[in-house]
């Protein structure tokens, strides 16, 4: 179920003011959905550099691995200069941010090689993954962030279910370890809040199909 994007920074900003961002997101949604935009104000919250000025060259702690070879993926060399960079001690007691917009064009070293940074992220550092296509992502990789999911104008749920899902997110980030039992509520809770969307489709449907068989 995918959240606004304003509704996914108030989530974070609430996870962030009480000390409980995890240290990976995985942004994902389709064109236009504003996953960028959520990544720039998520680094400036916590790094202090101006949310326009994040996927520039005026960043400060912020590094960005983008595809740039000729066949537009995200190589190993990239993922290597970025984790030098993570190492690298923050100045000023910025928190340190990496992101990775089209996560999915990483190459599978790459992606083997992040893999490492997931497990034991540098001290003071936040890894966003930006992705319109996240099931092209390896499970390892996924199994190892919290997932964002936006959606595009128009085709957001109701508020009450996006609440919902919000505080089961905020929930789930201030676990340190997740036992068989709190894995297994997660996944009933979703899937309790998946029927509720369908059903409130499936009804909208109905309604709309009933009008347009009394005209």
């Amino acid at each position: 179920m995918p959240f606004s994007r304003t509704t996914a920074l108030e989530y974070l900003r609430r996870a962030h003011q009480q000390s409980r961002l995890a240290h990976a997101y995985l942004i994902t949604g389709p064109p236009g959905s504003g996953k960028q935009l959520l990544a720039a104000d998520l680094a400036s919250l916590v790094n202090g550099t101006p949310a326009t000025d994040v996927f520039s060259a005026k960043a400060r702690e912020i590094f960005v691995a983008r595809p740039e070879s000729k066949s537009r993926r995200i190589v190993i060399e990239q993922i290597r200069d970025l984790e030098h960079a993570l190492q690298m001690r923050a100045v000023n007691a910025r928190r340190k941010v990496a992101i990775i917009p089209d996560a999915d064009r990483l190459q599978p070293q790459a992606a083997n090689a992040f893999l490492k940074t997931l497990e034991e992220p540098p001290k003071d550092s936040l890894l966003l993954l930006l992705s319109a296509l996240p099931e092209a992502l390896p499970e390892t990789i996924l199994s190892r962030c919290i997932a964002i999911p936006l959606a595009l104008n128009g085709q957001l749920q109701s508020n009450d279910e996006e609440e919902k899902l919000a505080k089961l997110l905020q929930e789930a980030s201030r676990q340190k370890s997740w036992t068989i039992q709190f894995a297994y509520r997660l996944a009933q809770e979703f899937q309790r809040l998946l029927r509720a969307v369908r059903e409130e489709v499936k009804r909208e449907t109905e309604e709309a199909l009933k009008r347009e068989t009394t005209r």
